[in-house]
């Protein structure tokens, strides 16, 4: 089997450069070993949301410009400032063929709520958590009910409204707690308890239940505006059953990303992978790249562990494989390694030095900066300095950059994703 493109990993850069690349008629088959780390994350899109010492960046397209030219490794310097731009509105325009919507402030972040009741800033969220209904009705500091489902476990809204109330922002808003009941889904053998998100977003993938969970939110929300509530509003049609229940109930309902797995994450997934298929892309889920063969400064075939001898070939290749958490790199006593081609990892060789001794440092630990070295053209090297010019390397696999610590992960997948897809399109 021959594609114009074989990509490694089907995550967020992984997928993006797939959609671009088949959109533009390249024949092009993402491998993906298992489940995207989009299920782990808040479903919003970050750009850069904090420099040095941790002050909040409002306007990042205007940060970028300056931080770009003094950080010529870092993976927004392989793709500019224009280039990040146009990456970012092209991603929302192809979610909005899957009918996700994302919404920004301009050129602003803005910040949404996590779990805790902490503020995170970032650049696009979908509906339930940024639009300019929820802008106009935070500014005129309308009353907000944290409200959760009775028995679930991830996400207690009287720690989420001490957090709150303790940011300079919602001082002088009144924010008050409750709770609501499952409805009457058909199985009270079950304890409450054992719920997690996704069995809330399933419940409520139809509209069976909305009237029911309507009257419950306008008791209990009493005369506030927003109803602020765990992401439950199903997996597929939660857009209509957003808009609904909001005029069932004539508040705006903000929906707040949980733990893993994420409803707001898991949404832009699917889209993602629909938007490829619809395009002709071929998804092959559950195989993993186990090597490849090097020829004369190019790879031409892979083989995966299903696929046994057969190999793949393509006259690109993108590794999007991730980094530690998704196998992407390998961390061995003394080594960081990329375990499928050998190539060059940018890493410390003490290992005392790859993590902070806090569990969760202010700035992120070392190893979040450790990655596959590449040039300017997101071309890597292998370990005995031999360039490949026909593999990209993209996403959480590149170095020089510190997700946590800048709030930079999605806007850097999305950027080096269509950053590698438009490379090779201009190499064809």
């Amino acid at each position: 089997m021959r594609y114009d493109c074989v990509i490694i990993g089907g995550g967020l850069s992984g997928i993006t450069c797939g959609i671009r690349l088949a959109e533009k008629g390249a024949s092009c088959a993402v491998i993906s070993t298992g489940m995207s780390a989009l299920h782990f994350s808040s479903g919003s899109i970050d750009l850069f949301g904090h420099e040095g010492e941790g002050k909040t960046v409002f306007r990042p397209f205007e940060f970028l410009d300056d931080f770009i030219g003094s950080n010529p490794l870092h993976p927004y310097a392989r793709c500019g400032s224009s280039q990040i731009r146009e990456a970012l509105f092209y991603f929302r325009d192809q979610l909005g063929r899957e009918d996700i919507d994302l919404y920004n402030n301009d050129d602003a972040n803005h910040f949404h709520v996590t779990t805790l009741g902490t503020l995170k800033p970032t650049f696009f969220s979908q509906r339930s958590v940024f639009n300019e209904k929820i802008r106009q009705a935070f500014e005129k500091k309308s009353k907000i009910a944290a409200l959760n489902f009775e028995g679930y476990r991830d996400f207690y809204p009287e720690l989420a409204v001490i957090n709150l109330k303790r940011n300079i922002l919602f001082r002088n808003i009144e924010i008050i707690s409750g709770k609501i009941l499952y409805p009457d889904y058909g199985d009270p053998r079950r304890n409450p308890f054992e719920y997690r998100s996704i069995d809330i977003a399933r419940i409520f993938d139809t509209e069976r239940y909305l009237e029911d969970l309507a009257a419950q939110i306008r008791a209990a929300a009493g005369d506030a505006a927003f109803a602020a509530m765990p992401a439950f509003l199903g997996i597929t049609n939660f857009k209509r059953h957003h808009q609904l229940l909001q005029q069932l109930t004539g508040l705006l309902i903000y929906e707040i990303p949980t733990l893993p797995p994420s409803i707001l994450g898991m949404r832009i997934d699917n889209a993602l992978k629909s938007r490829f298929a619809a395009l002709g892309g071929v998804y092959i889920a559950g195989d993993t790249v186990k090597s490849g063969t090097i020829s004369g400064g190019r790879l031409e075939s892979v083989y995966t562990e299903n696929g046994g001898a057969s190999a793949l070939g393509a006259g690109n290749f993108v590794l999007a494989s991730g980094s530690f958490f998704s196998g992407g790199l390998v961390s061995e006593f003394s080594r960081v390694r990329e375990p499928v081609f050998g190539l060059r990892v940018h890493s410390d060789a003490e290992r005392s030095r790859w993590y902070a001794p806090e569990f969760f440092p202010r700035d992120g630990h070392p190893f979040l900066e450790y990655g596959v070295e590449t040039d300017e053209r997101l071309n890597p090297l292998t370990d005995d300095g031999q360039r490949i010019a026909n593999l990209y390397c993209i996403g959480a696999l590149l170095p020089h950059y510190n997700p946590i610590r800048e709030g930079s992960g999605g806007g850097v997948a999305v950027s080096t994703g269509y950053r590698a897809a438009e490379l090779i399109l201009a190499g064809n």
